[in-house]
């Protein structure tokens, strides 16, 4: 793990000061944190709730207790580099913190080993016989830049948030970026707008256009949410989801673009378009038992077939919700929807997934379809990844096409479908009808060198 976490070193900046152990006291941990912000050094601060299963006797400080802690903190210590450091600050809570991590991700992945080494049952042996601990452990973690400037305490509190709202995830670890308190002003506000937004309807659902490279022809569209606010500054649909997820308003969001997607589809059909459509699901989603359901409500209430509605969902969601998402897609797949993997290639890319879920679409990130016509590395990986979605019996989607050559040349290796600026960017439902009674006028052998 420590190889894992080791980041390149960095020229600009001394290492932080030598211990003989990583272990330091609640207030020398939060000196060491401040003197980290100065030094405008990168720090990942984890929260780690021990749920153990001994809490009556922690809080007594009975010795089985004191030597199950000694355990829980020498499992710390065998994940931590030199540099990072540790405290225990109750005898059920620990505080990490991790040193000149490049961002979140890592972070996750040191916690995930920190939730798994915790997790395995404690045996000690005691006078009064042996005894067994069990923790049950979530993981809250603060990502700081090292130009923010934020004060310790502040990042302590929104490192405690996050391990709060990881007690009720599946995985039970939650990395969020800490924020200045400007920065967590204005997010209150677009929390509360967003509330507001979605219960009054206000945000739009825009389409960008599928395109069959054997045809020609634009069979379907990626449904993805746009909100522009009262003030008329719009809004990432990436912060949307941010905050949706953290807030609980996920199903909320989703069944809106699901409900909207939908009523389009139904209009469209009614006015001779032909297509289906695609909805993004987050890993929050992927973990609601209850959505299947809402699914096939919804298909119900439009009239729509379901083989005209295609969930999408990603490499990391998946990972997260492993042993629910089996389940998920079985059922999502007993409605007659299909089902995409987005981004492939550019995560896990485990061949186990595409034997055990049953997918039918696979999207090929188009960090991998940017260049493909100029990087022969970038087309045989294309060439492979097309193969393989062929070979498990499932389409697959370039991402990202931006221009004739690419899109010609995807053809050529056998790619089915694309999607990208060099057909038509997400367009409000009108436009896309609009544009799709045009592009389906030009006949299909030129229609690819037609469209900028």
């Amino acid at each position: 793990m420590s190889q894992l976490l080791s980041p390149r070193p960095d020229p600009a900046s001394s290492p932080p000061p030598a211990s003989a152990s990583p272990r330091l006291a609640p207030g020398a941990f939060l000196a060491f944190a401040r003197e980290l912000a100065t030094r405008k050094r990168r720090g990942v601060l984890l929260q780690v709730n021990l749920n153990r299963s001994d809490r009556l006797s922690a809080l007594a400080q009975e010795p089985r207790a004191r030597l199950a802690i000694a355990e829980a903190m020498r499992r710390v210590e065998s994940i931590l580099r030199p540099s990072d450091r540790y405290a225990l600050a109750s005898m059920d809570e620990i505080w990490v913190m991790l040193v000149d991590l490049p961002g979140a991700a890592l972070a996750e992945l040191a916690s995930r080993t920190l939730r798994d080494s915790l997790t395995r049952q404690t045996h000690i042996e005691t006078d009064d016989g042996p005894a067994i601990v069990q923790m049950r452990p979530a993981i809250g973690g603060a990502w700081r830049h090292p130009d923010a400037g934020q004060d310790p305490m502040a990042v302590l509190a929104a490192a405690a948030d996050a391990c709060q709202r990881a007690e009720q995830l599946e995985e039970r670890i939650l990395i969020l970026p800490a924020q200045s308190d400007v920065e967590l002003v204005n997010r209150g506000m677009l929390e509360r707008e967003l509330r507001l937004a979605l219960h009054a309807n206000e945000l739009d659902v825009h389409f960008q256009p599928q395109v069959a490279l054997a045809s020609g022809r634009c069979t379907g569209a990626e449904a993805l949410v746009r909100w522009t606010r009262h003030d008329g500054t719009s809004v990432s649909p990436a912060l949307i989801a941010s905050i949706c997820e953290e807030r609980g308003l996920m199903t909320q969001l989703t069944q809106f673009v699901l409900n909207t997607a939908l009523r389009n589809l139904m209009t469209w059909s009614a006015q001779g378009i032909d297509a289906h459509v695609s909805i993004n699901l987050s890993a929050v989603t992927l973990a609601d038992p209850a959505f299947p359901t809402l699914v096939g409500h919804a298909l119900s209430t439009w009239g729509i077939p379901a083989d005209r509605l295609t969930l999408e969902l990603t490499e990391s969601a998946v990972v997260k919700h492993e042993r629910s998402a089996l389940q998920f897609m079985r059922e999502i797949r007993d409605h007659g929807c299909g089902l995409a993997l987005d981004d492939f290639g550019t995560g896990y890319s485990s061949f186990a997934y595409l034997r055990q879920f049953p997918l039918t679409e696979l999207k090929i990130d188009q960090s991998f379809v940017r260049n493909l016509h100029t990087d022969a590395s970038d087309r045989r990986i294309v060439n492979a990844l097309i193969d393989l979605a062929h070979t498990f019996d499932m389409q697959a989607l370039a991402e990202g096409v931006e221009d004739a050559p690419t899109a010609r040349m995807l053809h050529e290796l056998g790619c089915d479908l694309a999607q990208g600026y060099h057909y038509g960017r997400a367009m409000a439902a009108p436009d896309f009808a609009s544009w799709w009674r045009g592009f389906s006028a030009v006949p299909a052998e030129t229609e690819s060198a037609a469209i900028p």
